[in-house]
């Protein structure tokens, strides 16, 4: 690497990183609920500091693998967001965050949103080399697990999207007419 004071190596379950907002009406969509734009962006926001502080460096948001929207989160609710690396690639890694909403007055907590960003470090306007991630706990080591499948997963599905865009492609008009058709 070359930052000198990067280490080697990190402890997946030092990684962890929290935050937490007031949920205000500006906030609010249509509904009355949070926006979901608005949560996307905290969700973002902890993503990049965990991935900087994991790479020692900035980091750039490569792919929102995925975000579910359990329960909405209403204005007036503190939002709770914990972040933690649980895969680390050559120069990528996967910060998973989940979310929980809590009512202020009862303290009662649901968990609303659960997220997969895939980061990468940067340095010189190019990808570099992060540390290894290390687990040692059951709960990592299985996040590690359900990460790297998740990953191979992607790749399968990135490389059939293009197959299929290349197959489609070179059909005709009467051919798409049928499939369309059903």
């Amino acid at each position: 690497m070359s930052n000198e004071n990067t280490p080697e190596f990190r402890y997946a379950d030092e990684t962890e990183v929290r935050v937490s907002q007031l949920m205000l009406p500006g906030a609010a969509n249509a509904h009355g609920s949070v926006h979901g734009g608005e949560m996307l962006k905290l969700v973002d926001s902890i993503a990049y500091v965990c991935a900087c502080r994991f790479s020692g460096g900035l980091c750039v948001t490569a792919a929102v693998d995925r975000v579910d929207f359990h329960e909405p989160i209403l204005v007036g609710e503190l939002v709770n967001l914990i972040a933690r690396v649980c895969y680390v690639g050559r120069t990528s890694l996967e910060v998973e965050i989940d979310v929980f909403a809590e009512d202020i007055p009862t303290g009662s907590v649901r968990h609303t949103n659960s997220c997969y960003l895939t980061m990468v470090h940067m340095e010189d306007g190019r990808p570099a080399i992060v540390p290894r991630l290390v687990c040692r706990t059951r709960e990592d080591k299985a996040r590690w697990i359900q990460a790297k499948t998740r990953r191979e997963l992607s790749v399968r599905q990135r490389e059939e999207r293009e197959r299929l865009v290349v197959k489609f492609g070179q059909l005709s008009d009467e051919e798409l007419d049928r499939l369309v058709a059903g």
